[in-house]
């Protein structure tokens, strides 16, 4: 867990080492040349009307005024600052403005486009002050020379002239600062736009997570009803063929035949779902997951293991349904039909009803009803069976009711539809059923 951070500490530093060496070598480098260039001629004097420093403290103070350029994209406020403290030092030495000066536009450009809209706008207001001390600066070298040389010139000259350089230092500044802000603003907004990429993939990889998990989730379930499903019918069939295996060797052939049958079915369902978790191409070719047309295989399939169960449903009285509104009903009744194996007892007998109301909102009705144990029974289920109901339902809106009582056990589910097709299959389910709601027995 705390690899990657070291790792993106790292890659950082290096990417900050590699910026101000391509500085250095880029920015630098070139205006060191420039000042060297500059002072081949001779020793320039830095104390004609400042104070008076030695010829190679000038020289420093220039070469700390470039110095800074390295680190203009990495620390451009603290490279900025710094920079301004030596070019004020070097109007107080009274060193005229030199190739050491073409840093000025460059750091503000970088404060610009790399530093935070305080330093940005801090340091232009700095760099105008320093070209108002350069007027300055001008008019008392001006007048200096007056009272030296003792010659008189108009003061509207001087102020002219010193309103030049300010002028012109002043907009040499203000073209790099703007040209530096809109590069900074282009630069936001591609941090903006990768960034906001970085936490779409990250949201799009959350919910590929999510959406995993949740077809985990359905596929437990589905395992469970199917294991549950076939051990019990098989427990059944097993039982029932060692009690007449002596006595009728052909219902003990037929009992057999069903836990085969039973058994390969399924394996062939665990088969089919532990296949969808493995392909991840979807090229895996799946059967249709069962749904409320498959109920009669199913109430046959459970007559079959030994409990008499009776279905009553129109099957042109159900609306067209959504797959998985189909087959959570289809597994509602299969695990309630289960449990009534398991905990009802081996006189039990089962019924299903499967028909649609309109009142008091249209709804697809599942109702289960067993003559077992009920509330005598030992077990009474309440186990991961109906857990399993009760979610399956909820994931569409549905709601599952159960009730053990002296005379067996119920299990209502109720599946809200579109009110139109609920009303016009209750309708249908009216006129041609009897009030008893038995409309077709298997």
């Amino acid at each position: 867990m705390t690899v990657a951070p070291l790792l993106t500490d790292t890659q950082e530093a290096k990417t900050r080492t590699r910026q101000r060496l391509i500085d250095a070598l880029v920015k630098v480098l070139p205006v060191l040349v420039l000042l060297l260039l500059s002072h081949s001629g001779g020793i320039r004097s830095f104390n004609e009307i400042g104070i008076e420093v030695p010829w190679y403290a000038g020289i420093l103070i220039e070469i700390l005024c470039i110095l800074p350029l390295a680190f203009s994209r990495t620390n451009p406020g603290a490279a900025a600052g710094f920079m301004a403290v030596f070019c004020a030092a070097q109007l107080l030495i009274g060193a005229a403005p030199s190739v050491s000066a073409l840093a000025v536009p460059l750091i503000l450009y970088a404060c610009a486009k790399y530093g935070t809209p305080r330093v940005s706008w801090s340091y232009l207001a700095v760099a105008l002050l320093g070209a108002a001390a350069l007027a300055a600066y001008v008019m008392y070298v001006d007048m200096y020379y007056m009272q030296q040389y003792e010659y008189y010139r108009d003061w509207s000259d001087s102020l002219a002239s010193a309103a030049l350089f300010a002028g012109f230092a002043a907009a040499v500044s203000l073209v790099f600062w703007l040209a530096g802000h809109l590069a900074g603003r282009r630069r936001r907004e591609l941090g903006a736009i990768s960034e906001r990429n970085q936490l779409l993939i990250r949201e799009r990889d959350q919910e590929a997570r999510l959406a995993a998990d949740a077809e985990r989730m359905r596929i437990a379930r589905e395992m469970h009803d199917v294991v549950s499903h076939s051990m019990s019918v098989m427990i059944a069939q097993a039982d029932g063929g060692r009690y007449v295996l002596a006595q009728s060797p052909e219902r003990a052939e037929q009992a057999f035949t069903t836990i085969s049958q039973t058994g390969r079915e399924a394996l062939t369902e665990m088969r089919r779902m532990l296949g969808v978790l493995r392909e991840e191409d979807g090229a895996l070719q799946k059967r249709p997951a069962p749904g409320v047309q498959d109920l009669p295989q199913l109430i046959d399939d459970v007559a079959a293991s030994g409990l008499p169960v009776r279905l009553h449903m129109l099957s042109e009285s159900i609306p067209q349904l959504p797959e998985g509104v189909g087959l959570a009903a289809y597994r509602i009744v299969q695990e309630a039909l289960t449990n009534t194996l398991k905990h009802a007892g081996p006189q039990a007998q089962a019924e299903v009803w499967v028909a649609t109301a309109a009142q008091p909102s249209p709804a697809l009705m599942l109702e289960v009803r067993d003559s077992g144990r009920g509330s005598a029974a030992t077990d009474d289920g309440a186990g991961s069976g109906l857990l399993g109901m009760t979610e399956r339902a909820r994931l569409y809106g549905g709601t599952v009711t159960t009730r053990a009582h002296a005379g067996g056990f119920d299990v209502l589910a109720r599946f809200p539809l579109t009110r139109g097709a609920g009303e016009a299959t209750a309708r249908t389910t009216a006129e041609a059923a009897p009030p008893n709601r038995t409309e077709e027995t298997r």
